[in-house]
């Protein structure tokens, strides 16, 4: 069935979250009044952390699905399943995913465990790398200071020209720029996994597999990096959240 479906008329189904261990704490999750009413279907020493099938709007079961595991993490380890899968009862759930999938499941959350995601994003601020790439390249700065003043039909090839070359220089410089940021805190983590970029202006996208007795160490890191580059770059960092981008689980059937 696919996730988009919908169960039987008059049965909302069971929305499933992510696994965790059997027996997992669900304080945080519980203590938290914003989030749905979730519990645990249990099949041996694993876990299908669900709810009843969503009634809201799109938007908000997005935002709750990534807050509900969020919240688990504070009891188990967490391995985060795809946004809006509906099974039709909580047998489905135990019949197709936690049993059906209970090797490959437990290995994750055994990998998985002391082990928290961090996501950096990293962005230039526009005007400042535009003046720094104008301000190291003369035959760059020249062609915008001779444009000045020129209407845009007049001087059109030599603006296309321009913003080519700037181009071409912020491409290099967020290569370099990235790679330095990667070189300084992959030694921090277990694993990274590069994301694409947001836009033109974003420096790195990278998630960070961390072990949870490190995450001090990393931020103190981001920090150190972060600071002298204040005014060039806008440091985004997110977490500790489930290692969403380090789960390898081949294709389910229920996908």
């Amino acid at each position: 069935m696919s996730s988009e479906e919908t169960t039987a008329a008059g049965n909302r189904g069971t929305y499933v979250y992510g696994i965790v261990r059997a027996g997992a704490s669900l304080g945080a999750v519980d203590g938290n009044d914003e989030l749905p009413d979730v519990r645990l279907i249990e099949s041996g020493d694993i876990a299908a952390l669900v709810s009843a099938g969503p009634e809201r709007a799109a938007r908000e079961v997005v935002l709750n699905h990534g807050r509900v595991l969020e919240a688990a993490l504070d009891g188990s380890p967490v391995v985060p399943l795809q946004f809006g899968m509906v099974l039709t009862d909580d047998d489905a759930v135990r019949n197709e995913i936690l049993e059906g999938h209970h090797d490959e499941l437990a290995g994750l959350l055994d990998r998985l465990d002391g082990r928290v995601q961090m996501t950096l994003k990293v962005y230039y601020h526009e005007d400042v790398v535009v003046a720094e790439i104008l301000s190291s390249d003369p035959k760059l700065a020249e062609l915008r200071e001779a444009i000045q003043g020129s209407s845009e039909d007049a001087s059109r090839n030599q603006r296309i020209k321009l913003g080519e070359g700037i181009n071409a220089a912020m491409e290099q410089r967020k290569k370099d720029d990235g790679q330095e940021l990667l070189d300084r805190l992959k030694p921090l983590a277990d694993a990274i996994a590069l994301e694409a970029p947001e836009d033109e202006l974003m420096v790195a996208h990278v998630a960070f597999l961390l072990q949870r007795d490190r995450l001090d160490e990393f931020d103190s890191a981001v920090e150190e990096i972060a600071q002298p580059q204040v005014e060039l770059m806008r440091f985004r960092l997110l977490g500790p959240m489930p290692a969403y981008n380090f789960i390898d689980l081949k294709e389910p059937a229920w996908g």
